[in-house]
C-alpha cells in the first residue's frame, strides 16, 4: 500500500524545494494538506502531465486516478473565489477524490529534471549549468549552455530543432545568417531580464526556451541574442515524460500514465490574393 505521503517525499527529493524560482513551490494543491492526512491517503494510480487543463482533469477521473501531478499548477495566485472553467475542474478532481500535486520549479533546474530533459531531446551537449538566485537564496541551474549541433547559422539550426521536436513552428527573432555558438537551453518560460543580461555577459548569443513576453522578446534582440520560442508547454513535456518513468520505476506496484499536452496553436501564411 502506497500513500499519499510516500510520493511527496519521494517527489520533494526529486524537485528541491531550495531550487524554487519565481515563487512557483511544489506543493499539494488539492487534497490533504497534514502529514497526518497524506499517511491515511491510499494511492493507487497517478496520472502526470504538465498542465491541469480540462481534457487532462476527464481523462484523470476516468481513468480512476488518485492523484494528478502537474508542472503549472491549477492557481499560480492566490484566489478568492471559483467560477468557469476552475470551478468545474476542483469540482471535478475532488467529487472523484483526485488529490493535484505540482511538482514546482524545483523540477526544471534539478539534474535529470526539465532543462536536462529537453536538452537531450534536443540532442545537445551540455557544456556547464546556466544559474540564478532561487527563491530561497540558492543557486538554482534555471538553463544548461550547450555546444552546437554542427550546423553553422541560425537558419539550420532552426530546421535542427524544429526536426528534434516534430515542431511545424518556431517562432524566430534574430538574424537567420548569424553563427551559431553556444546555446542557453531553458524549458518553459522563465526566462527574465537578468537572464538575459547574464548570458549576454557570458557571450550566450542564442537562446532555446518555450515562451517569451513581447518585452523580454525585444529586449534579447536589442542585447544581440538570437531567440527560438518552441510554444507554450512544448519544451516541458518532456521533463514531465521523464518523471514519469522515473516514478514508474521506483513505485511500480502502482499504474502511472503519461498525457502529452495537446499544441495549441498553428503558424499560418495567409494566402496572397491571387492563391485566394
Amino acid at each position: 500500500m502506497t500513500t499519499l505521503l510516500q510520493i511527496v517525499k519521494r517527489l520533494q527529493e526529486l524537485a528541491p524545494r531550495e531550487m524554487t524560482i519565481q515563487g512557483l513551490d511544489s506543493r499539494v494543491e488539492i487534497g490533504p494538506q497534514t502529514e497526518t492526512d497524506q499517511t491515511n491517503t491510499t494511492v493507487n494510480r497517478i496520472l502526470i502531465a504538465t498542465y491541469p487543463s480540462a481534457r487532462v482533469v476527464t481523462k484523470a477521473s476516468q481513468d480512476k486516478a488518485n492523484l494528478l501531478v502537474t508542472y503549472r499548477p491549477l492557481f499560480p495566485f492566490v484566489v478568492d473565489r471559483l467560477s468557469g472553467l476552475d470551478l468545474v475542474r476542483v469540482r471535478l478532481l475532488s467529487k472523484n477524490y483526485i488529490s493535484t500535486y505540482v511538482i514546482g520549479t524545483g523540477w526544471l533546474c534539478a539534474r535529470d529534471g526539465l532543462n536536462d530533459a529537453l536538452v537531450d531531446a534536443l540532442g545537445l551537449e551540455r557544456i556547464s549549468d546556466f544559474t540564478a538566485d532561487s527563491d530561497y537564496g540558492q543557486l538554482a541551474a534555471v538553463g544548461r549552455i550547450v555546444k552546437p549541433p554542427g550546423v553553422k547559422n541560425h537558419s539550420g539550426f532552426v530546421n535542427y530543432i524544429a526536426s528534434k521536436l516534430n515542431l511545424s513552428t518556431v517562432m524566430f527573432c534574430g538574424n537567420l545568417d548569424d553563427e551559431v555558438g553556444d546555446v542557453l537551453v531553458s524549458a518553459g518560460y522563465h526566462i527574465d531580464m537578468p537572464d538575459i543580461l547574464n548570458g549576454r555577459r557570458q557571450d550566450i548569443k542564442t537562446l532555446v526556451t518555450g515562451e517569451l513576453t513581447p518585452e523580454l522578446r525585444l529586449f534579447a534582440h536589442e542585447e544581440g541574442i538570437n531567440t527560438l520560442e518552441l510554444g507554450a508547454f512544448v519544451t516541458e513535456d518532456p521533463g514531465m515524460k521523464r518523471l514519469r518513468d522515473s516514478i514508474s520505476l521506483e513505485f511500480s506496484e502502482l499504474k502511472i500514465d503519461y498525457i502529452a499536452a495537446n499544441p495549441l496553436a498553428l503558424g499560418l501564411k495567409p494566402y496572397k490574393d491571387e492563391m485566394a
